[in-house]
């Protein structure tokens, strides 16, 4: 029985032919495209994932809020981050951080607004990634812990 971290099992059972396109865990992608020895070829060529496509970078710059990320990678912005680091692309560096801070003030309102989870904005939470769902955690306690401590000092 081979392991899922097996190289030559993964190999062998996919009988790859060159220019075959084969998805990999980042980490396994990375180490057979750095990996290689200087004066040859390296043995894969990454490209980045489609939740980074440009069609997505595109439906970013239009209009951030309307993007379900949560559909497109679960830890989005992780995603973008670990891309950052194998590929040199400035503008999608510029594009996820834009990005972030229009939905980081649209999750405050909703955060902020006990009804605001309830009626329209439920589509939008409901597309949150990882950091996002994180960030309206904190937001929301941190409104509902401030009007705790309001409602205990109107009362002293």
């Amino acid at each position: 029985m081979s392991s899922y971290y097996d190289i030559d099992a993964i190999l062998t059972d996919a009988q790859l032919k060159r220019g075959s396109k084969v998805e990999l865990p980042i980490w396994l992608a990375e180490m057979l495209a750095v990996g290689q020895r200087m004066g040859t070829s390296p043995l894969v060529t990454l490209d980045l994932p489609s939740a980074l496509s440009q069609r997505v970078m595109n439906a970013l710059q239009a209009d951030p809020r309307t993007v379900d990320l949560r559909s497109l990678a679960t830890h989005f912005y992780s995603l973008g981050a670990r891309m950052l680091e194998l590929f040199e692309e400035e503008e999608m560096g510029d594009i996820l951080s834009d990005t972030f801070k229009a939905r980081a003030a649209e999750i405050a309102d909703h955060a902020h607004n006990p009804r605001g989870a309830l009626g329209e904005g439920a589509d939008f939470l409901r597309g949150l990634d990882e950091t996002e769902r994180q960030l309206f955690r904190a937001a929301h306690d941190s409104a509902k812990a401030m009007r705790t401590w309001m409602g205990e000092l109107k009362k002293k």
